[in-house]
């Protein structure tokens, strides 16, 4: 390094110590403000606001406080980082990755340069002290020549524990999705490697930034299993929103650790039909009054006839209304019936009296009587248990095999017995929101949505109160009731929207991906192939291990493991989901104790994960074990190997005991 950039980067490192010291200056300002407001007894919400702010502005150890700069748009160069801070002139010393001005570091190009003549990206060490910086002079044409060096090596660093955020790499089309508006839900639509996750997760944090309306009314995160969740849990937190929850899809609906039907079975369940069969169920409960209903307690008495309550009744079940407040409502509309009969004969009934009236015995044992008190498990619970009424609920929806595989052949005691699976608890969680509207979110982000069974889309569309950014990859859907496409998907959401495609990859290898490409060809002809903005001459590389069991592969691997720098990363070994205790055992006997899928966001080493449960997850190295036991594992055996062989970051093996399937031109 030449003494003059020595002396530039003494002068950026002054620079991020002085940017530290204002926000420690912003922080005790804000808490000053929140302990006097709290001494006067002032609003307790705008309190609690000013601690969150405080806890947001806290000097992390996990990130720098900028991370990049832009000079030409203002007289003084701009610094950009994942928060504002403030000087003590209240100007900016730090501006938010998500402002206006914010944007032009990512999009500026040489052809369209935004104003932008001078573009710095700072690198760092694991400590994060500034190790150097990479320029760009937009005036140069040469300076749109693909991934800079920074980002490239960003990218490329050996990856261990939880995903990370890409505020600092963030590449234009990224950052065009990120900044969409929110007027209609969107789909993101994106290849292996192309950060779609990382969009979405940013994408949330930009509307939490722009939009007042999504900030009140929160966000909602869902992602397909615990482990992807943990996985992408810092990566918000990071960029300064600690409010947004995330859950699985299990954990939406309440069915962690439920056991699972046959694939036979969930998919009648997860199909669209049974919202129709569970809301007929449900409107069945309703019954009929047959007896009398006078009032005595007015004059002159007042009689309601059984087909008035009926009428009542009915008026209600066609207004759709929640189950249960509708309950409420029928005595409200009984007492108002009464109060009308009054006034036709000159008298009245005034307010109090009538809602009294409303409260009344007489009046709640008529309600009581056809209109039951419900709760989702007893609906369920007598679908499945009671064939003729199964059989009147799906009449013209369900097939008679289909509701055999839903009728339970020794029903269990009593609904508080019964052992609800996963599919079950979506069920009950539709039925939950027929009896009452559930909590709602300003923005809803899925992952992996092309997994999902039209119940669970519909458990995840009713969340949403606002808007809902999509993610998946259709050619990755290995469900077999997974959605066809993306507008399917939308209407199961009931949310308008559109469909945004990512086609480059920044964390996969073009090598890996040329193997990937021959696969999509097969499982989704339709669907454009993904290209790589790098390019690894080593990145594949082929293991034969000829009549091969779990001992001779273990070998292999802990050989791979002990002689692999521990600066070239993570190592995911992909195998065949019943393949995994033999080689986790065989491992052991090697002296090697490979991480579960249950424990990939520790900093492991070497992770051992079921085919089944890796989409999502990347490693630096993974191993591939045995393709054509892939293929074998059903009908959506090419799309797993298609999900495992791009869960690379750096490099693939492809380890094999038996000679590789044709269809990947090896």
């Amino acid at each position: 390094m030449t003494e003059g950039k020595q002396e530039e980067l003494a002068a950026e490192r002054a620079r991020l110590e002085y940017a530290r010291d204002c926000l420690a200056r912003n922080r005790e300002e804000m808490l000053a403000t929140a302990e006097s407001m709290t001494a006067r007894g002032d609003d307790p919400d705008m309190i609690a606001w000013l601690y969150r702010r405080a806890f947001q502005l806290e000097d992390r150890d996990d990130a720098p406080l900028f991370f990049g700069r832009v000079d030409g748009p203002l007289p003084e160069p701009v610094y950009i980082g994942r928060r504002y801070v403030g000087d003590g002139d209240r100007e900016p010393a730090v501006i938010d990755w998500r402002t206006d001005m914010a944007a032009r570091f990512y999009r500026a190009t040489a052809a369209t340069p935004m104003e932008v003549t001078h573009r710095r990206r700072y690198g760092f060490a694991d400590d994060h002290e500034m190790t150097g910086f990479d320029d760009e002079h937009l005036a140069d044409l040469s300076a749109d020549a693909g991934l800079s060096a920074f980002v490239r090596k960003e990218i490329e660093l050996a990856h261990y524990g939880p995903m990370r955020d890409i505020v600092a790499t963030i590449q234009p089309d990224q950052d065009h999705i990120v900044r969409l508006g929110v007027h209609d839900s969107l789909v993101v639509q994106g290849g292996p490697g192309t950060g779609k996750t990382a969009v979405g997760l940013h994408r949330v944090a930009f509307l939490l930034f722009e939009h007042h309306q999504v900030r009140r009314q929160g966000a909602l995160v869902v992602g397909p299993n615990d482990t992807f969740v943990h996985h992408i849990s810092r990566v918000l937190p990071a960029l300064g929103e600690i409010d947004c929850r995330h859950v699985s899809v299990a954990g939406l609906v309440g069915a962690e650790n439920a056991p699972v039907d046959d694939p036979a079975v969930a998919s009648v369940k997860g199909d669209a039909r049974m919202a129709t069969v569970l809301d007929r169920a449900l409107r069945s409960a309703v019954g009929r009054w047959t007896g009398e209903f006078v009032i005595k307690d007015t004059s002159p008495y007042v009689r309601v006839q059984p087909e008035e309550i009926e009428y009542l009744a009915g008026d209600l079940l066609r207004e759709r209304r929640p189950f249960g407040p509708a309950r409420d409502l029928l005595r409200e509309r009984i007492a108002g019936r009464v109060r009308r009969k009054l006034e036709i004969r000159g008298r009245s009934l005034s307010d109090s009296a009538t809602r009294k009236l409303g409260g009344a015995k007489q009046t709640r044992a008529v309600v009581e009587a056809i209109w039951p008190v419900l709760k989702p498990r007893d609906v369920l619970f007598r679908l499945y248990s009671d064939p003729e009424h199964l059989a009147a609920c799906a009449d013209g929806l369900l097939d008679a095999a289909e509701q055999r595989a839903l009728t339970w052949s020794k029903p269990p005691a009593t609904a508080a017995r019964a052992k609800w699976t996963a599919a079950d608890h979506v069920l009950l969680d539709e039925v939950a929101s027929l009896l009452d509207v559930g909590q709602r979110f300003g923005h809803v982000v899925l992952d992996e949505a092309q997994d999902l069974s039209a119940m669970q889309l519909r458990a995840v569309g009713r969340r949403c109160l606002g808007t809902a950014t999509v993610l998946g990859d259709l050619a990755q859907q290995t469900t077999p009731w997974g959605r066809p496409s993306w507008e399917d998907v939308l209407a199961l959401l009931e949310l308008p929207g559109e469909v945004a495609t990512l086609n480059t990859s920044y964390r996969v290898p073009q090598q890996i991906l040329d193997i990937a490409n021959r696969l999509l060809r097969v499982i989704a002809p339709d669907l454009p192939t993904t290209t790589s903005a790098r390019s690894a001459s080593d990145a594949v590389s082929l293991a034969p291990v000829p009549d091969g069991g779990p001992t001779e592969v273990a070998r292999l691997l802990a050989d791979l493991v002990r002689t692999l720098p521990v600066d070239k990363g993570s190592v995911g070994v992909i195998v065949a989901d019943a393949d995994v205790e033999a080689l986790r055992g065989a491992l052991r006997a090697e002296g090697v104790e490979p991480v579960g899928a249950d424990e990939v966001d520790r900093d492991h080493r070497l992770a051992l994960v079921p085919v089944g449960v890796v989409k999502g997850l990347e490693f630096d190295n993974v191993v591939v074990v045995d393709p054509h036991r892939v293929i074998g594992m059903g009908g959506t055996g090419l799309r797993l190997l298609y999900v495992a062989l791009t869960r690379a970051i750096s490099r693939l093996t492809i380890v094999h005991t038996a000679p590789l399937p044709d269809v990947l031109g090896l």
